[in-house]
């Protein structure tokens, strides 16, 4: 179920991957629950994953904490979260990097933005529900729509 009424569904090549629904950033389900967890409710996988913090002793920031909607599997990712424009990190061997892009853009308000970041290309649009599209250079195409009293929890249109 989507928190604070907030919520996105994701999707890898047309499939709902609810395993990046209501996740970190950059944790893995093996590495939380021992397993994927597509038939575990994404409320109780935010609990479960913040309790996996604390015992594991893992940093909690608000990279690491919860988001609605995460495309990627590789080392670049987008978060999708409440409303607004996605953010972009890649993971390297210094960290956690944030990819910066669209200065001056209003956050909630930005219409349609396309750039291309090394062999990633991105498409996000503003709207209801504010929508994301990520292709990787695998071929991969990722897809994430997210807003208020959308996604995980409430009926998928």
């Amino acid at each position: 179920m989507a928190y604070s009424d907030y919520g996105a569904f994701v999707y890898c090549n047309g499939k709902r991957r609810t395993d990046k629904e209501d996740v970190a950033l950059f944790a893995s389900d093996e590495e939380t629950f021992g397993e994927p967890s597509d038939n575990l409710p994404s409320g109780a996988r935010i609990w479960v994953y913040l309790y996996h913090t604390i015992v594991t002793g893992r940093e909690s920031s608000w990279l690491t904490n919860i988001h609605h909607g995460i495309m990627g599997d590789g080392n670049v990712r987008v978060m999708c979260h409440k409303q607004g424009l996605p953010k972009i990190y890649e993971l390297t061997d210094d960290g956690i990097n944030e990819i910066k892009y669209g200065d001056g853009l209003d956050h909630y308000h930005y219409g349609r933005v396309c750039f291309a970041y090394k062999d990633y290309e991105f498409v996000f649009c503003s709207g209801q529900p504010y929508e994301a599209k990520m292709l990787c250079p695998d071929g991969s195409e990722w897809e994430c729509y997210y807003d208020y009293e959308y996604g995980a929890g409430f009926e998928e249109e």
